[in-house]
């Protein structure tokens, strides 16, 4: 594990599927949940840059989803079920009767139907190139058999783990706008390889289970309109994996939700332009304590 920045704690809780590892930092104010994404990530590798901004005035809570960085091996199946069920027992075992939750990617899909599930838990909610708010992907019929077929997740992840050019690559052509405004890109690769050392695949049950062979499975879109709390749709206008049309269609679907739409971004705004990323989401929680 990478070390957390400073001032963050590292604790874990014992379930029965396996350990859930979470970071925390802030000793008072509202509590925040923040919720990383699917593939070659972990909580540190979302959040490592808004962990210590959020927490000069809230509580934060950053957990490892199960089956990904310190929360394995997990035994049983990880998929939205059965995130959205671990995110009600980690509020339980924190006592925070009800935070805002942010969820990058796929932690925005389980953040939006744990928010439509469980209305009285969620004060807020910042869904940051998310998944599972479209009703088709580009190549969909390509993606789901790419998904179904079990020896592609353990083959991506072992490419990733050997080749550091590769990973660059990946991160610069998908998740960033080329990479040449991050930063800390080579830090960013180095987490990667390490994530995916740990992982026998890249893909969680979650992705098997929300790509249908002609449609999506898991498509909060049709139900947005439900939600009960704020919402802020924040997305990268560049991002190569969720088109920047799906969070229009997100934000034009919730009455009252605020989009902002990042210039020069892709999917992973939060590690390619995270001071103009957190000054949005400290905006958000600050106006919604």
């Amino acid at each position: 594990m990478t070390a957390p920045p400073q001032g963050v704690e590292v604790d874990h809780i014992e379930f029965p599927a396996g350990r859930v590892r979470f970071f925390r930092a802030g000793s008072s104010g509202p509590a925040i949940v923040l919720l990383h994404g699917g593939g070659p990530d972990n909580a540190l590798i979302s959040w490592r840059h808004a962990i210590g901004v959020l927490a000069a005035d809230h509580r934060v809570f950053v957990p490892d989803l199960p089956g990904q960085g310190g929360s394995m091996p997990w035994r049983g199946r990880a998929n939205q079920r059965t995130f959205e069920e671990v995110l009600r027992w980690l509020l339980d075992a924190w006592q925070v009767p009800q935070a805002v939750l942010v969820g990058l990617s796929m932690g925005g899909s389980i953040a939006a139907g744990f928010a439509l599930r469980n209305p009285q838990r969620v004060r807020g909610l910042v869904l940051v190139d998310s998944t599972g708010l479209q009703h088709r992907l580009e190549r969909h019929l390509l993606v789901h058999l790419a998904l179904r077929a079990r020896f592609v997740g353990p083959l991506a992840a072992k490419l990733l783990r050997l080749n550091r050019s590769l990973v660059r690559a990946v991160l610069t052509k998908l998740f960033f706008t080329g990479g040449r405004g991050v930063h800390d890109l080579e830090s960013i690769v180095d987490e990667v390889i390490a994530e995916s050392r740990a992982r026998g695949s890249v893909f969680a049950d979650w992705h098997a289970d929300a790509v249908g062979r002609s449609s999506m499975r898991i498509n909060h879109l049709p139900h947005l309109g439900q939600l009960q709390c704020p919402v802020m749709v924040v997305h990268g206008e560049r991002d190569a994996i969720v088109p920047v049309q799906a969070a229009r269609d997100a934000a034009a679907a919730i009455p009252g939700a605020t989009l902002r739409v990042l210039p020069e971004a892709g999917h992973w705004p939060n590690r390619e332009r995270p001071t103009e990323f957190n000054a949005v989401l400290r905006e958000f929680v600050n106006a919604h304590r």
